[in-house]
């Protein structure tokens, strides 16, 4: 008799995201010795006392070095791969069940809030000090990835620009 696979969706089970990043993976190293907790010091003035409370500024921060780390290309594919990526979840400190910031929230706080501010730099470069000074990256080696394209170049109609 043929299973046929019917209502795997709605199943109702335990899930914990820390039991599904290996030990070794770059971004439990980069938690493990980065405190992103002095973020909120460096950026407490940008924020009104009160007002609705706007979205995590670690968590903004998170998401914008995971866009960088991993090179993705803009703040819209960034929150797609966040909504996808378990360990994204989990370095963000999101659970299944909750829903990222719109990647309009992302683009805004970047335009808006630290715009002409040294505030972004400031901080990646502390984390990556840090990230440096405690070994998860030595900030030794740079890797570029090329393709090699066959050029649409004709032998015949070369020129010699280099003396012999």
């Amino acid at each position: 008799m043929m299973g046929v696979n019917k209502e795997k969706q709605h199943q109702f089970m335990l899930f914990n995201l820390e039991d599904y990043i290996p030990a070794n993976h770059l971004l439990r190293s980069i938690e493990k010795v980065v405190d992103f907790s002095f973020i909120y010091k460096k950026v407490q003035h940008l924020y009104s006392p009160i007002g609705r409370k706007t979205i995590d500024p670690v968590m903004l921060i998170k998401m914008l070095l995971l866009g960088y780390l991993y090179g993705i290309p803009s703040e819209r594919k960034l929150g797609e791969q966040v909504q996808l990526n378990l360990e994204f979840r989990w370095f963000l400190g999101l659970g299944l069940e909750e829903s990222i910031p719109d990647h309009s929230t992302l683009s805004q706080n970047r335009r808006r809030r630290f715009k002409e501010r040294t505030i972004f730099q400031e901080i990646f470069d502390h984390i990556v000090s840090t990230c440096v000074s405690s070994e998860p990256v030595t900030g030794e080696v740079i890797v570029t990835d090329s393709t090699h394209i066959k050029a649409h170049a004709s032998d015949y109609q070369s020129e010699k620009v280099w003396k012999d």
